[in-house]
């Protein structure tokens, strides 16, 4: 019976003032029952009603003050009756010790928090009340007995008995009702009905007393205070009904015991009291009862209408919708937030009839409706479905309804009952999932980006899509074990995949990366980078992994090609240093003067450097015959003379470069010498391909001049002279056949088709030929 420390202070001082307190209280209470007493004996003890009363509200923390203010209250008011010494500490002894053991049994039964307001409770009380009672009564026969033996004994336990309980009945119920208003403020309407009934109630003894005597007085009364008391226990609080009990008591105690009014009048004293007792202790058992149960009900209500207050913002907060369909009228009775869910604005918020409800239902999902519905019978008498529905504005929802039929002994169905659910964010949710998760799967295959997981244990990976495209697996595989992937993993890399896995588990590593190669079922090598992340158990055992696999192979193929290239790169510069170096020395040994050293020079550094520039043009995959010539051809061509015919041949880079530099040594020695020297002189360059009895036709280039001056030969060859003689026999195997004619130069070069890429076209250039002039020597 924990009552709240706001009652009263704990401290000292508070607990003293308790005490007086209780001890005032105690001995003006038992003042009063010896004044409502008939031939010396108090037949209502409500000082005892206050003792219990004032324990179960206050708590066990008042306990010691209160039992002091009892005890001393007690023995004050014996010794004023001039009663033996030890009596009085008796008789306090008792009091004391009822309402303790009466305190105490309630807090046995019912815990700590004790309050009149169900029945259980109540009953409860008027127990323990009977048991505190009893014992008392026992303990002050035998006290009695000792001093006069000759007292009976059963009479005198009777008295105390029914005192005792009529004082705790119709005071100890007004001050646990009187603790818990203190905590609890009613509301005003509740206390000005409350205070109404007792007034009325208080008045209406007061006229049944002063009425005269008749036939009236013995029904009268009990017929006129009932309904007043009925009405003040169904409409109040319990603390009302306690306290129109405690006024009808001591009315009917008080008239009987001081002779006031006619009630049972011509009794004898002793029936008339007893009669009062019964009516007083009757009355007050019914009206406390009767306000349990109210309170019980009024409670119950206030669960009820709380509960579907509750259930009406839980189906609103988790947009639910409970219906109730009756299939034998086609009406609908839905909760309260049905018109939000479905639009409609149906009064009480009900959902509109079977067949409107069915014509809003999406025409995609409606057969599939009616078809959940016609399939109800008794031995399945429950749906559920996922549907659309149009609600009135046009607007769509996705609905999820669960629902259950009732049938009829016949098994016809008479209702369902169920729950609609507006599921449309979640399925806007899933929508949007699905559309990323395609996304992804589309982005992993574009990309050869695959995602994998696998239990540790299980050794099975549940892979995505871009994983099956990197790895080639069937369309549509979601698992593989572990050991089909291993099988798959190059054999000069299986041992170090394994390995790099078995340092990540025992240094407990949360992450590792490494790149391998994997062989594709049609023996396709492909590089496979990897990152896996690592999850462990508390023991620090792995339990699951996950990652990423992503095929680099074109990065892998990209940098093996740019190493080769640098490679290669490194090999040409360091062939194009010796040339250079080479070209120099030769240059120099035949100039006569500094100034033909440098004009010779740079002629030739300049024509290497155009082959340089057409073979980087094309990568380094080879250069066109044509671009050549014409390269070589430009400082000195003219519209007509030269003349170019002959298939469009690709060299290789190698001998690119030995082409371009015979072609610049037979230009410059015919700019210097010969037909471009001469305006009237033409040169013809032509070239083809022939088979020399080997399956692939070698290269034929043709150089002819005409109409320049006269050639005149020398004795010593120059170094221009030698390169076209030596380089194309000595580096790439071919002949060359030049031929110093008076009337021109002539010169076939011959080139192997190791040389040689193939025909793709034939071009033919040709201008104007020049008439001979005589001129100088060629060398």
């Amino acid at each position: 019976m924990q009552r709240s420390s706001s009652v009263f202070s704990e401290s000292w001082f508070g607990l003293v003032r308790l005490a007086v307190a209780t001890g005032i209280g105690y001995f003006l209470l038992g003042r009063l029952g010896l004044f409502l007493r008939a031939e010396d004996v108090a037949v209502f003890w409500p000082a005892a009603g206050l003792a219990i009363g004032a324990l179960i509200a206050l708590g066990p923390s008042a306990r010691l003050p209160l039992a002091a203010g009892i005890f001393v209250a007690t023995v004050a008011h014996n010794f004023m009756l001039g009663r033996y010494t030890w009596l009085p500490i008796t008789f306090g002894l008792l009091n004391v010790g009822q309402a303790l053991f009466t305190a105490w049994l309630l807090e046995r039964w019912f815990g700590r928090t004790f309050k009149l307001e169900d029945v259980h409770r109540v009953l409860g009380f008027f127990a323990a009340t009977a048991a505190g009672s009893a014992l008392s009564a026992l303990g002050t026969t035998v006290a009695i007995g000792l001093i006069k033996p000759a007292a009976p004994h059963l009479h005198v336990w009777r008295l105390w008995f029914a005192a005792c309980s009529l004082g705790v009945i119709t005071v100890a119920p007004l001050l646990i009702g009187l603790g818990d208003v203190m905590r609890e403020q009613l509301p005003r309407h509740e206390l000005i009905e409350g205070w109404v009934g007792l007034v009325m109630l208080t008045a209406l003894s007061a006229v049944l007393i002063s009425l005269p005597d008749g036939p009236w007085a013995t029904a009268l009364p009990e017929a006129l205070v009932f309904p007043f008391l009925l009405w003040i226990a169904m409409r109040c609080r319990p603390v009302f009904a306690a306290a129109a009990a405690l006024v009808v008591g001591l009315v009917v105690i008080g008239s009987t015991t001081l002779g006031v009014g006619n009630f049972d009048l011509g009794k004898p004293l002793a029936d008339r009291i007893l009669s009062a007792q019964t009516f007083v202790l009757a009355a007050a058992i019914s009206v406390v009862l009767l306000a349990a149960v109210f309170a019980e009900r009024r409670r119950g209500g206030q669960a009820l209408k709380q509960s579907a207050e509750r259930l009406q913002l839980a189906l609103a907060a988790g947009e639910v919708m409970a219906f109730h369909w009756d299939a034998i009228t086609g009406q609908s009775v839905c909760s309260d937030n049905a018109s939000l869910m479905l639009g409609d604005e149906h009064v009480g918020g009900g959902r509109p009839p079977h067949k409107e409800f069915l014509s809003r239902v999406h025409p995609e999902d409606r057969q599939r409706f009616k078809a959940c519905m016609r399939q109800l019978r008794p031995d399945k008498p429950s749906y559920a479905i996922t549907f659309r529905l149009v609600r009135p504005d046009g607007n769509q929802v996705w609905l999820e309804e669960t629902a259950r039929g009732e049938f009829d002994a016949a098994g016809r169905l008479l209702h369902i009952k169920g729950l609609t659910r507006d599921i449309s964010e979640r399925k806007r949710a899933e929508l949007a999932l699905t559309e990323r998760t395609i996304q992804l799967e589309l982005a992993g295959k574009a990309a050869l980006v695959g995602s994998f997981a696998y239990g540790v244990d299980t050794e099975k990976m549940q892979i995505s899509e871009g994983y099956v495209a990197i790895y080639g697996l069937p369309e549509g595989t979601a698992e593989i074990a572990r050991s089909q992937w291993l099988a798959r993993v190059h054999p000069d890399d299986r041992d170090e995949t394994n390995a790099a896995r078995s340092r990540a588990f025992s240094q407990r590593q949360r992450e590792y990366g490494l790149e391998f190669r994997f062989v594709r079922s049609s023996g396709e090598v492909r590089w496979i980078e990897a990152r896996s992340f690592i999850a462990y158990r508390s023991d620090g055992r792995p339990e699951r992994m996950v990652g990423v696999n992503i095929d680099v192979t074109d990065r892998r193929r990209a940098q093996d090609y740019q190493h080769t290239l640098h490679a290669e790169l490194d090999h040409r510069v360091k062939n194009v240093l010796a040339t250079v170096s080479t070209v120099a020395a030769r240059t120099m040994d035949a100039s006569s003067s500094m100034h033909q050293f440098v004009a010779s020079l740079d002629g030739r550094i300049r024509s290497m450097a155009r082959t340089h520039e057409l073979l980087s043009a094309n990568q380094w995959q080879g250069i066109s015959v044509l671009e050549l010539v014409r390269r070589e051809l430009a400082p000195y061509a003219t519209s007509g003379n030269t003349e170019i015919n002959g298939p469009d041949v690709t060299l290789k880079a190698e001998a690119g470069q030995g082409m371009g530099m015979v072609l610049h040594e037979l230009v410059t020695n015919a700019a210097k010498y010969g037909a471009l020297s001469s305006q009237n002189g033409c040169v013809s360059i032509r070239w083809r391909r022939r088979l020399n009895g080997q399956p692939q036709s070698h290269l034929v280039l043709e150089w002819q001049e005409i109409g320049g001056p006269p050639v005149v030969a020398v004795g010593k060859s120059s170094y221009g002279t030698s390169t076209i003689r030596d380089l194309i026999p000595y580096e790439f195997g071919g002949t060359v056949d030049l031929i110093l004619a008076p009337e021109g130069v002539r010169c076939c070069l011959e080139l192997p088709s190791d040389w040689l890429g193939n025909d793709r076209q034939h071009f033919s250039e040709t201008g104007a030929h020049a008439s001979p002039r005589t001129g100088e020597a060629w060398n």
